[in-house]
């Protein structure tokens, strides 16, 4: 079976090398992430083994520094989107899941200010520079929803950005490594939204439609509106609606734009919808619109191409 990697990750590699080392750049294709969600893993490798040779071991550390250079996807929308750093940890992990990485990090972000993560694989255990890959981008999207001050821990010794090239293989291979990051404005859930006199279900589909890729769960979306858990149930059963419609709505809603407006992937729209995997995407589509997302994007553009021969 072919290896295949994420599109997006390995744009974004190209993209830092070519700001890291544009001699090494000029020899790299930087694939385009609309084009295709997934592609063949064999690239990434033959990219990050020129990167170490020419720029050091620890060079893909530097890679997460590089986020504001990566092209805009709704893959990238939806992580830099999250809140704080445990709804960032269950977003990414569910992306690997998604895609049936072979790969995958395990990351425990019940404690404040660090992640503990752990990189598995179904197959061969991934390479030391794909885990230094892995970290680093972590690390930068920790930084990119606000974290301050992020550190990278191996065994017990902490190392700053600015050391990420001294890094070598000797230090450790990355199976198991922490970030840990300063606790001043992250961590802390928003502050409640105000809305105009509208029905709660419609509030209701609004705040999520804010972060409409998290998993989401009634406890965070009550406490998002100043609600209790059981008041917002009651208040919701009093329309006729529950959460779990509500948020099938607010789903739809994000998917329908994607699927219209955009050349998304049917397989990332699910993802980026929230959803944890692409049956469940599939058969919540067809049961709110009688078609598959497949049929609904072809008839859309068969609209809209009659109504421009108008």
């Amino acid at each position: 079976m072919t290896e295949l990697t994420s599109t997006v990750l390995t744009s974004l590699l190209v993209t830092a090398i070519g700001a890291m080392d544009s001699d090494l750049s000029r020899d790299s294709t930087r694939p385009d992430p609309m084009d295709q969600a997934l592609i063949s893993g064999s690239g990434k490798r033959t990219v990050l083994s020129q990167l170490q040779e020419r720029n050091g071991a620890g060079a893909p550390l530097m890679v997460g520094q590089y986020l504001h250079l990566a092209e805009e996807t709704p893959v990238l929308a939806v992580l830099l989107k999250s809140t704080d750093p445990r709804v960032l940890a269950e977003k990414w992990m569910r992306l690997e899941q998604y895609h049936h990485s072979h790969h995958r990090t395990r990351i425990d972000a019940t404690m404040a200010g660090q992640w503990l993560c752990r990189r598995e694989s179904h197959q061969a255990p991934p390479g030391v520079a794909e885990n230094y890959l892995i970290a680093g981008v972590l690390l930068g999207f920790l930084e990119a929803i606000g974290a301050k001050n992020c550190r990278l821990q191996i065994d017990s010794r902490e190392i700053a950005k600015a050391e990420f090239r001294a890094v070598s293989p000797a230090d450790g291979r990355l199976d198991t490594f922490a970030i840990v990051w300063s606790e001043d404005g992250t961590g802390t859930p928003p502050k409640p939204e105000s809305y105009p006199d509208r029905p709660l279900n419609d509030q209701l589909a609004d705040h999520l439609a804010h972060d409409i890729g998290r998993g989401w769960r009634l406890a965070d979306a009550a406490r998002g509106l100043a609600y209790s858990e059981r008041s917002l149930q009651r208040h919701l059963k009093a329309t006729g609606r529950s959460f779990s419609s509500v948020l099938r709505r607010a789903r739809m809603r994000e998917a329908s734009r994607l699927l219209t407006e955009t050349d998304t992937s049917i397989a990332e729209i699910g993802y980026c919808c929230g959803y944890a995997d692409q049956a469940h995407f599939q058969r919540d589509f067809l049961r709110v619109t009688n078609m598959t997302p497949k049929v609904f994007r072809d008839v859309m553009a068969t609209d809209e191409t009659a109504a421009e021969s108008n």
